[in-house]
């Protein structure tokens, strides 16, 4: 009984083991069922995927008709000048990469369309566009101005833009400044006026830029100097002193702007023109005798060297020693012209002529006229009169006129017999000897102004016991030497001014034939204070 209990509950055991086994192989059975179905649906999944995204991709390749290349890369990143006009080239081609022919293509900046810069596609579908730089193109921009080819009619669809320029732009500048042509004397100012601006000279001026300026010639060249332009609208109003020690005549000022690198580029300007240190006037007045009341044309032409006219400058023109009341302008030839009605006086009388200047420097000519008394006065219609008081008119009138000629050269006389008796003699040997010493050294402006000072001074201050003055010129004394002191014109003059223009205008640059033609000059006023002809025997 107890074997047979135990025989039912082992084969109960056995038979609840085997339903778990069933069990758990119904279930890994349905496990494996659904993972192969869900293997299945991933794989469709995926085919289908795949091919939902190369449907988009097909349907993004088929939204551009053709594409665009611009085939010039090497324009990228590079800058313009305004209004410099560069080439852009490139071909319009199909999916297919046919060429797209006869087709407009038309340039845009920036995506914004420029018409007037176009061309058509030849066979290949090649084109060639002419673009030129507008002067919209701000010179400092930093990110640059982005061009692109396109299709101008776009009905048939979009083109694919296969690459783009980056241009940057740059632009000109011209300087430009006047200034009044005419000679001008050493030590003067040139007075400028003008502009600095972009482009060209319709362009906007550039403001507060650094103008620099040097002066040349022939020989030398000058350091250099700068100013600046005007704050507001690049405007030039300059005063540039001239050098002073410029003696060649033709004198060169280079005014430079040296740009604002890449943006502006650099200008310049060159002015010539001609200066003077001293003057000399050819005097062209008709008669050297005039009577007190009648007109005079004073009149010459002024000249530099022999050659330069001085043109278009002030002259004050003074009768002995008087200023006119008004002044003279030269001409284009350097001719002046002025009529003036000489005043009562008789006697010698200067004329003299100035240049106006604001380097105040002197820059004078001397003539000489001789004035004498105006004819006397007839009354006309005297037909009536009585013979006795028409003998009066007339007979009276010549005997004053002969007593006054006798008066006159009794005068004249008097005054010779007087200078003759004070004709003074001085020792001239030692300094006759001095005077050679320097010619034949080379030193013949020394030996002149020897000749001036040691010579002629002594004999003036042994004739008339005056000497020259500290604030006394060369030709101040001259002028004494005349009004005061009585020496002939024709003699003083000729060789004040030569001793003055060899000292002061021609340094280093006389000879012996000057210092020989000087010595004939002075041989009239040496003989007229001695009684006795200058003789050199060297």
């Amino acid at each position: 009984m107890y074997k047979m209990l135990k025989k039912k509950l082992r084969f109960k055991k056995k038979r609840k083991n085997f339903s778990i086994g069933i069990f758990l192989i119904i279930i890994i059975f349905t496990v494996s069922i659904s993972f192969i179905n869900r293997s299945v649906n991933f794989v469709d999944l995926n085919n289908t995927q795949r091919r939902s995204i190369e449907n988009r991709d097909t349907l993004k390749i088929s939204a551009f008709w053709a594409s665009i290349n611009i085939t010039n890369y090497q324009l990228n990143n590079t800058r313009y000048l305004h209004n410099e006009t560069i080439t852009i080239k490139g071909n319009l081609k199909y999916n297919n990469g046919t060429g797209v022919k006869f087709t407009d293509i038309t340039i845009f900046v920036d995506n914004a369309l420029y018409p007037q810069f176009n061309n058509i596609t030849d066979l290949n579908g090649d084109f060639r566009i002419e673009f030129r730089i507008p002067f919209s193109f701000d010179i400092f921009s930093v990110s640059g101005y982005k061009i692109q080819a396109n299709v101008t009619d776009q009905s048939r669809g979009n083109v694919f833009k296969e690459n783009f320029l980056m241009i940057f732009t740059k632009t000109t500048s011209i300087l430009n400044a006047s200034y009044t042509d005419i000679p001008y004397v050493t030590g003067e100012s040139l007075e400028l006026s003008g502009y600095l601006r972009y482009n060209n000279e319709s362009g906007t001026g550039i403001p507060n830029a650094q103008i620099n300026y040097n002066w040349y010639n022939s020989s030398y060249k000058w350091s250099i100097s700068s100013f600046l332009t005007s704050t507001t609208d690049g405007s030039i109003s300059q005063s540039i002193p001239i050098p002073d020690n410029a003696y060649s005549q033709a004198l060169n000022l280079n005014l430079s702007y040296s740009g604002n690198f890449p943006y502006i580029n650099s200008s310049q300007k060159l002015i010539s023109f001609n200066v003077f240190r001293d003057i000399d006037c050819i005097w062209n007045i008709e008669q050297t005798t005039y009577e007190e009341g009648k007109s005079i044309i004073i009149t010459g032409q002024i000249l530099y060297n022999n050659s330069l006219k001085i043109s278009n400058r002030t002259l004050v023109i003074r009768y002995d020693g008087t200023p006119l009341l008004n002044n003279a302008v030269t001409n284009a030839n350097g001719v002046f012209t002025y009529t003036y009605t000489i005043p009562d006086g008789t006697g010698n009388k200067s004329i003299q002529i100035s240049v106006v200047n604001t380097a105040g420097k002197q820059l004078i000519s001397i003539t000489y006229i001789n004035i004498t008394a105006g004819a006397a006065f007839i009354p006309s219609g005297a037909g009536g009169l009585p013979p006795f008081l028409m003998f009066s008119l007339v007979f009276f009138p010549i005997l004053a006129g002969v007593v006054a000629v006798l008066a006159v050269f009794g005068y004249r006389y008097y005054r010779k017999q007087e200078k003759e008796s004070h004709v003074v003699n001085i020792q001239l040997e030692s300094k006759l000897i001095n005077l050679k010493i320097l010619k034949d050294s080379g030193r013949l402006e020394e030996s002149l102004s020897y000749l001036f000072n040691a010579v002629f001074m002594d004999l003036i201050h042994a004739r008339f016991n005056r000497t020259r003055k500290e604030n006394e010129t060369i030709r101040d004394f001259a002028i004494i030497s005349v009004k005061e002191l009585k020496l002939t014109p024709s003699a003083i003059y000729p060789f004040i001014q030569t001793v003055e223009k060899i000292i002061y205008g021609k340094p280093f640059l006389i000879t012996e034939k000057d210092f020989y033609s000087t010595c004939e000059l002075f041989s009239p006023i040496y003989f007229q204070l001695t009684g006795h002809n200058f003789d050199l025997n060297f």
